[in-house]
């Protein structure tokens, strides 16, 4: 995702330098302006200083899906009236007056919400609100008249955001099966290094194959090893070979920061 950052000028009525007395919702915007691009809108918020007139945003999303940031996110942006001081403010622009984002420009808003919401820990269903939702005004216009397509942009967030944490999981196990397999360990990062991959009809062998690099001979052996290193907190699970991918990942995870130690 590329932001172009466009900082406007610091003055007292669009960009007032005042610091966000805490960041929880994100405020969604239509520019009201059929066709303009987000390099106009950000000069119109630009020219407020000259014609002494509040307003302004975070950012602009152009019918391009570009994205432009007017203000830092640690500053108040004149977007929503009440919910200034504590909000992230996004202008969207449309190609008509029917107010409805382009597919460009939705999955930039979508990418971008739930950036924000994974860099604040917000919830997309709860904290990502409409100008509407603050003041009543009709905006942004499409998403206030059809409220199915509202719910859908948010679920659209969610599922998003639910993908950037998978992201990071998975870099997190597949880094945690290189380690392993670095430390002597035989076992393929295609199927231990993605939970969707792991087959859990060879979890035991895998344990197995750990432990013998590690100088235990058995397979009971080990998982007492794991549960005195503290890797596994529920070795019943493990003695009756209850596997579940999330468990080995977790597992693998610990066994991973032991190596490390121990280096």
């Amino acid at each position: 995702m590329n932001i172009e950052k466009a900082l406007l000028t610091p003055n007292r009525y669009s960009r007032p330098g005042q610091k966000l007395t805490k960041m929880k919702k994100i405020v969604v915007h239509w520019v009201g302006n059929a066709t303009s691009t987000a390099k106009a809108n950000r000069n119109y918020f630009e020219s407020l200083k000259d014609k002494k007139i509040y307003a302004s945003a975070h950012y602009i999303i152009g019918l391009q899906g570009e994205i432009i940031q007017c203000i830092p996110e640690n500053e108040i942006a004149y977007h929503a009236t009440t919910a200034n001081p504590y909000s992230i403010g996004i202008e969207n622009c449309h190609p008509d007056w029917s107010g409805k984002f382009n597919e460009k420009t939705y999955k930039s808003l979508i990418k971008l919400c739930a950036d924000i919401c994974k860099r604040y820990n917000l919830n997309p269903e709860q904290d990502i609100i409409r100008h509407y939702d603050v003041s009543g005004k009709v905006c942004p216009k499409y998403y206030v008249e059809n409220e199915a397509a509202w719910n859908v942009l948010k679920s659209d967030v969610k599922k998003q955001l639910e993908s950037l944490e998978q992201e990071i999981k998975d870099k997190e196990l597949k880094e945690a099966v290189q380690g392993i397999i670095q430390f002597g360990v035989i076992l393929d990062i295609n199927v231990w290094g993605d939970m969707n991959t792991m087959n859990m009809k060879y979890a035991k062998l895998m344990i197995e194959k750990i432990g013998k690099v590690l100088g235990k001979n058995t397979y009971k052996e080990t998982i007492q090893y794991f549960v005195d290193q503290g890797c596994i907190n529920t070795p019943d699970i493990w003695i009756k070979e209850r596997f579940k991918p999330e468990l080995c990942r977790s597992l693998l995870i610990k066994i991973n920061n032991i190596i490390i130690e121990h280096k």
